[in-house]
């Protein structure tokens, strides 16, 4: 659903993938969590500025982990297939907004991603980007509090920025990496409603 100028938010929306609170925010309705509609951010030397597609939440088991905003340049419309398609292709910024709702140490999280990455590559691929793995979990040595944000950024180039609180973290730059971290939650065997993360776009 996309919100024009002028458009009057009702108190309840019934929808169940978000909940429009504004014209410039949308709330993730099973951790409460909002997201903004665009962020802008520089890159390169260029200002970029990214719409949500759509917002979802992590679940393990019963307990929810986090709510999450992803955002696109310039995203496409229409036919669901194509769509994550053209997310899981390089070339158009993107990013992924995590705000946790309870906390997790610092092991349960890079087991967590480890595990992600082992199930979303080929054993060939795997092989490959196993360095940038392991350089990538060392961001994670802290572990996650309730209510801290994680902001993933894939740039154009494979290009991945991790921004922890604020704090941002060593890149990691290879295409096959980002297009695997991605696959999480946007490809077919997401941890999440992976349809909710596009709702925003239309299409089926």
């Amino acid at each position: 659903m996309r919100l024009r100028p002028g458009t009057i938010v009702l108190p309840v929306l019934l929808m169940a993938s978000f909940i429009a609170v504004g014209q410039d925010t949308v709330q993730e309705p099973s951790t409460g969590k909002s997201f903004p509609v665009s962020v802008t951010f520089s890159s390169g030397g260029k200002d970029l500025t990214l719409s949500l597609t759509g917002v979802a939440v992590r679940k393990k088991l019963v307990f929810k982990v986090y709510g999450m905003g992803h955002y696109m340049q310039d995203p496409p419309n229409g036919n669901r297939d194509a769509v994550f398609n053209e997310i899981l292709t390089d070339g158009k910024a993107k990013q992924i907004t995590m705000v946790f709702v309870r906390d997790v140490d610092a092991a349960t999280v890079q087991k967590a991603y480890q595990d992600g990455f082992e199930e979303n590559s080929t054993k060939e691929e795997l092989a490959d980007i196993q360095p940038y793995i392991e350089k990538f979990l060392t961001s994670f040595t802290g572990g996650v509090k309730e209510n801290d944000t994680f902001l993933l950024r894939w740039l154009p180039g494979g290009r991945v920025n991790l921004v922890v609180q604020g704090q941002e973290k060593p890149a990691v730059t290879n295409p096959t990496f980002a297009r695997v971290l991605w696959k999480f939650w946007l490809g077919e065997d997401s941890v999440v409603d992976r349809d909710d993360l596009v709702a925003r776009l239309g299409g089926k």
